[in-house]
This record gives structure tokens, C-alpha cells and sequence, in this order.
């Protein structure tokens, strides 16, 4: 059994068939092999390119041993798919649930020895033994403190797996007013679509109308996995799919969904800052089997959205209120002369949420005229004009000052911070705000970069750029892909003009 290279001596059984292919189509070998019982005294035949090459009796304990019994492929025979074009189906979701998040660290642990660990993902797949072993949770404290639950590499590869196909089938039924993991539709989406609600009812502030607002408690911590599978199913049902493509789906479906996170999971903060920070009601680690949704994971995110789908086509179609659901924060926008109306409304939403698990927030209920504005995704909305949201505003004059005093310069870190700040702050009227912003960096960070007019952001100078960082460190040969066409802040005093115009 020497065919198998020292380093993957681990791939055994019908994995090691899979395997031979990925080296085949590398270019490496063109041994294939497998080993199966071959009668009732002998234990196993193996078979190389050369034919029969050991058959060894049962009683034998000093020859070679079996691997494992090359399982049947059910799924790919089933669906008609060939062993190849499986393994690169799920290439191809590895390649898909990496982006973005290359540099994580359970995508750089399975990256390393992905060929191995794709083949047993797909092993079980075949055999239905697929389960989601490590999931890990943390806590993020802005913009304030919440728990955020994610999975493993290979969980998330299931997620995308099923994403992929469902969340096509799902545009089709979610309301156009539903702001949830949607493409085009994320929180600026949500709020361009309030403020187009706003002028219609008031036709340009000319009317009375009224802003109510309201938020579900626990949204996520309370989902109903049972729930959540049904809705999922559902839509998996509505593809053209083969039967046992769908059959397929929904069992990753139930993998997926109810793998239990809080029974079995890796805490990357401190124990204490839950106990400081998270309400026990709020948090999935006090709720029972069967209760709670990972907020981090990709089919959750899918999933919640289709939660409160048939409530919020009830309340738009049938009831005709203009609204916009974004996750849990829901905004109604109505004429004066329908507030009653409005509010007569929420009763029966309130039954038909509990049905589900879901509960509005007491607490948390704005009822307002249309001319004082609301507060809505950490925008505070006026009459022709939208501001970011204070608390946001001071977390980044704060950050700014921590990156400031820092002993460790890391430009890496100002810029993308930098950046993200000043991204929410030139989609809003605050000009001004981000001028301040900028001029609060220290001048030491402009021997290393610069201004960015026309983006107004900030920006590395050529040859403080990563890949030119690179390159001096390693002697590489990388491009420098920069493709701005103004950039002017080695002078960062050059824009007092621009504050003083804004100011005027």
C-alpha cells in the first residue's frame, strides 16, 4: 500500500480513489487503486495497475491489513454525477466560502491541507455520516456588545452549498421591502427606501403623516430551528431540482440547522464579559435544544429573513402600509389619517408572530411625526438631510485617537479603519464630520500616506503600498495595482480651502 504519498498516508478507502483523481488532474501520478473484501476466508484484494497484488488470508496478522471497504457514492449516483464532477462541485463551494475570508483562521488551517479534507467532506457526503463538529462564538462590542455564534470551514462550506440554490428561488417570494442578506438590499439600500417612503406619504414634508418603529425581541436567540428548516424546505421545494437533488439539499438542510452550536462550542472571549455584557434572554447558550439562531452563520442569515416573510407581505399587499423591514427593526411610514389604522394592525402581527417564537420589543416602540425624523441603522433621517449617528461619530474620533497613540504604527490597521468611517460618514451630509475625521490623524501617518480627493479617503503613497512592502521585505516581483488619479495629501493643510467653503 505504498502508492499513497508519506504526508496523506491518512486518505484510506474510497478517499483514496478521489484522491488518485485530484493527482491525476495535478499532473503527479497515474495510479489509481482501491482495496474491497474479496471472499468469505480471504480479507482483502487490492488492486493496482498491475493487477491482483496481495491476497492475504483473514488469519494473517503479519501482512498488510485492510484500509476500509470502498463505500457506494448513493448521492453522485443518485443525482448523476461522476466522482470528478462532485469533487469539483465542492472546489468549487471551497473556493466560494473562502472569499473574503482567506485570511481567517480556520480557512487557513483547512487551505493548508485542503486536498485531504475535500475529499473526506465529500467521503461524507456520500455515506451520510456529514456532521458540523466545531463551532466557536465571540463577542463583538460595537457598536454595542452582542454575541455572534460561526462555525467551522466545513460548516460554512455546507451553508454555502445550500445558499447557493436557495437563496435564487427565495428572491422570488421575499418582499422587495425585506432587507435581509439580500444583494442590492443592504442597510443604505434600507434607508434610501425609508426615505423614498417618507417623501411619497408627505409628498415632499407638504403632509402630515407619522414614523412608527419597532424592533423584535431576541430575534435571533428565540428562532425555532424546526421553524427555520420548514422555510428552508419550502423553498428547496419550489426548485425545478431532481427529487433526490432535493432530497439532498434538504438533509444538509437539517445538518445544517440543527447542529446545536451552544452544546459544543469554543469560546474566543473571556467567560466574565458575558456575564458583564450579554443578557442571559438574549444569549444562545441559555437556551434549550431546538431554540436559537447562530447570528454569524450564512444559512441563519437566510433563513431569519424568510421568518417573518408572510407577515411583512401581509402587512405591505394586504394591508397596503408602506414599510421597511431591515433583520429586526421594522419602520412604518403612514399619512395621518391612517395611524389608527396602523395601530389596530399590531395586535394581530403580535399573534401571528408569537406563533413563530417571535415577540415585539415593549421597549422599543418610536411613534412619531414624519418632520421630526427617525433614527434607523445608526442614521439619524431629517428632512432633506441624513447624519450619521452620534455615539458611531465619537466610536471613530475615539479609535482614531487610540490608533494615534499607539506605540506600534500599524497603517494597515488606521487605513482600513479609517476608511470604513469615512464611508458611512460621505454617504450622509456630514462633510464636515469627515474633514474633522481626517484632520484628527496624526502627522506622522502622512509620510506613509496621503489624500485621496475624489474618494475622499485615505490612501498609501506608491511605494508604501502592500505589494511594494512586499516586495522590499521579500524581493518579489508583485504589481502595484494603485489607479488613482488624484491624490494630493502629502500636504494634508492643501484642503483648508474646501473646509472653509463647507463651513461657509
Amino acid at each position: 500500500m505504498s502508492r499513497i504519498p508519506p504526508q496523506d498516508k491518512k486518505i484510506k478507502g474510497s478517499a483514496a480513489v478521489i484522491y488518485s483523481i485530484v493527482i491525476m488532474s495535478l499532473g503527479h501520478s497515474t495510479n489509481r487503486w482501491f482495496s474491497e473484501r474479496y471472499n468469505v476466508n480471504n480479507a482483502w484484494i487490492f488492486n493496482g495497475t498491475n493487477g491482483t497484488l496481495n491476497n492475504n488470508n483473514v488469519n494473517n496478522t503479519n501482512q498488510v491489513g485492510a484500509v476500509t471497504k470502498l463505500s457506494v457514492i448513493v448521492i453522485t449516483q443518485a443525482m448523476g454525477f461522476t466522482e470528478e464532477e462532485q469533487f469539483g462541485n465542492l472546489y468549487r463551494i471551497m473556493k466560494q466560502t473562502r472569499k473574503n475570508k482567506r485570511r481567517g483562521r480556520d480557512s487557513v488551517e483547512f487551505e493548508v491541507n485542503w486536498t485531504p479534507l475535500l475529499v473526506r467532506a465529500m467521503d461524507e457526503r456520500n455515506d451520510r455520516t456529514l456532521r458540523i463538529r466545531h463551532n466557536y462564538t465571540f463577542l463583538t462590542p460595537r457598536p454595542r456588545w452582542r454575541e455572534i455564534f460561526a462555525t467551522e470551514f466545513g460548516g460554512r462550506m455546507i451553508d454555502h452549498e445550500i445558499c447557493e440554490v436557495i437563496i435564487p428561488e427565495a428572491e422570488k417570494i421575499l418582499s422587495p421591502y425585506t432587507y435581509n442578506n439580500r444583494k442590492g438590499k443592504g442597510s443604505q439600500a434600507a434607508i434610501n427606501q425609508l426615505i423614498e417612503h417618507i417623501y411619497e406619504v408627505t409628498v415632499g414634508y407638504t403632509r402630515p403623516a407619522r414614523i412608527v418603529k419597532i424592533d423584535f425581541s431576541g430575534f435571533f436567540p428565540n428562532a425555532v430551528w424546526s421553524v427555520a428548516e420548514k422555510f428552508i424546505c419550502d423553498v428547496i421545494d419550489r426548485t425545478d431540482l431532481g427529487r433526490d437533488t432535493k432530497a439532498y439539499l434538504r438533509w444538509l438542510t437539517m445538518i445544517s440547522v440543527h447542529c446545536n452550536p451552544a452544546a459544543h462550542c469554543e469560546l474566543r472571549t473571556a467567560a466574565h464579559l458575558w456575564r458583564e455584557h450579554i443578557d442571559p434572554a438574549k444569549s444562545i447558550r441559555t437556551k434549550p435544544e431546538g431554540v436559537g439562531a447562530a447570528i454569524g452563520r450564512l444559512i441563519w442569515q437566510t433563513a431569519m429573513g424568510l421568518y417573518v416573510n408572510d407577515e411583512i407581505r401581509w402587512l405591505t399587499e394586504d394591508c397596503g402600509v408602506k414599510l421597511v423591514c431591515f433583520v429586526d427593526d421594522i419602520v412604518f411610514v403612514v399619512p395621518e389619517e391612517r395611524h389608527q389604522y396602523l395601530l389596530s394592525l399590531l395586535p394581530e402581527l403580535r399573534k401571528r408572530l408569537a406563533a413563530k417564537g417571535v415577540r415585539l420589543n415593549e421597549k422599543k416602540f418610536y411613534d412619531q411625526p414624519a418632520v421630526h425624523g427617525c433614527e434607523f441603522l445608526g442614521s439619524h433621517i431629517r428632512p432633506n438631510r441624513i447624519h450619521l449617528n452620534s455615539t458611531t461619530y465619537h466610536n471613530a474620533l475615539r479609535t482614531i485617537d487610540e490608533l494615534n497613540t499607539s506605540r506600534h504604527k500599524d497603517i494597515d490597521k488606521l487605513v482600513s479603519v479609517f476608511n470604513s468611517y469615512s464611508g458611512l460618514l460621505k454617504n450622509r451630509t456630514d462633510y464636515k464630520s469627515l474633514i474633522n475625521l481626517r484632520d484628527r490623524l496624526s502627522p506622522a501617518w502622512w509620510q506613509w500616506l496621503e489624500w485621496d480627493e475624489r474618494r475622499q479617503c485615505v490612501t498609501f503613497k506608491p511605494k508604501y503600498s502592500v505589494n511594494e512592502r512586499l516586495n522590499s521585505k521579500y524581493h518579489l516581483k508583485l504589481k502595484n495595482n494603485d489607479k488613482r488619479t488624484d491624490s494630493r495629501a502629502d500636504q494634508p493643510a492643501q484642503h483648508r480651502e474646501d473646509e472653509s467653503r463647507i463651513a461657509a
